[in-house]
């Protein structure tokens, strides 16, 4: 079960969201909070797993409260807004999802599965040892090979083994024909240390790997699923369109 914590100024709102939380059954609501001050003190406090913001309320945006969590590691980031417009800002800071308002049964559901996934595979990682890769200094290596590094030690990964890899918040899962490596380090930040003729970014939370695309289908509204090989499909973003119609042409 993920410790949740929601928070929106509504109180119809607020009861609504967190009703279809609890309706997955995959979540223990550990606050309601219509006070984003009073959210940020229970997050900062440690032990939540996912939070759930409204981004519209009076004090702080659910952005600036987002940026203003300090607890180490941060909970799983999911917005809950009318405004369509501030996605572009939601995922600058690394929200896993953005559900638009009036909030669906589904949308949540589908929000909840992935934050379950994230969690599931950074906790795994974690009692394993995660690789915490710093940006300087982290692996911007010619040729064929992704290194990133932990203190005296340095982890390899063959870019030919890798098909996606996957924003988790502050962590970047990268998926292999083999499995996944997590990585304590940023989508973005991990942009940068990856070829750009052998990658793409097609959503603000998903990197390909141009040679693992099998099938590109377009959707309505500038989206695409991307079909790529060990049967993997991912949907770009609106705003990755031009890329993904480079892809295409490419």
């Amino acid at each position: 079960m993920l410790r949740t914590i929601v928070c929106d100024d509504e109180r119809p709102a607020l009861d609504l969201v967190v009703d279809m939380l609890e309706e997955t059954g995959e979540v223990e609501i550990a606050a309601a909070c219509q006070c984003v001050t009073e959210a940020l003190e229970i997050i900062n406090r440690g032990g939540i797993d996912l939070a759930v913001f409204d981004i519209d309320m009076p004090q702080l945006s659910g952005v600036d409260a987002a940026r203003a969590i300090s607890v180490d590691p941060k909970p799983l980031l999911v917005f809950a807004t009318a405004h369509a417009e501030y996605a572009v800002d939601a995922f600058d800071i690394d929200a896993i999802d953005y559900i638009l308002k009036p909030v669906e049964q589904a949308r949540v559901s589908h929000a909840v599965e992935k934050a379950v996934r994230l969690h599931r595979s950074i906790g795994h990682a974690s009692h394993g040892g995660v690789i915490s890769a710093p940006d300087s200094g982290a692996g911007k290596l010619p040729n064929d090979v992704l290194q990133l590094r932990d203190g005296s030690r340095y982890y390899v990964v063959p870019l030919d083994a890798i098909i996606w890899i996957e924003a988790g918040g502050d962590y970047s899962l990268i998926h292999t024909g083999e499995g996944e490596i997590v990585v304590r380090r940023t989508l973005s930040s991990l942009e940068g240390s990856l070829p750009a003729e052998r990658f793409l970014r097609v959503h603000r939370s998903y990197i390909i790997a141009r040679a693992h695309v099998r099938e590109v289908r377009r959707m309505t509204k500038g989206e695409a699923e991307i079909h790529l090989s060990a049967d993997i499909t991912v949907r770009s973003g609106r705003s990755y369109r031009e890329a993904v119609a480079g892809l295409v042409s490419g």
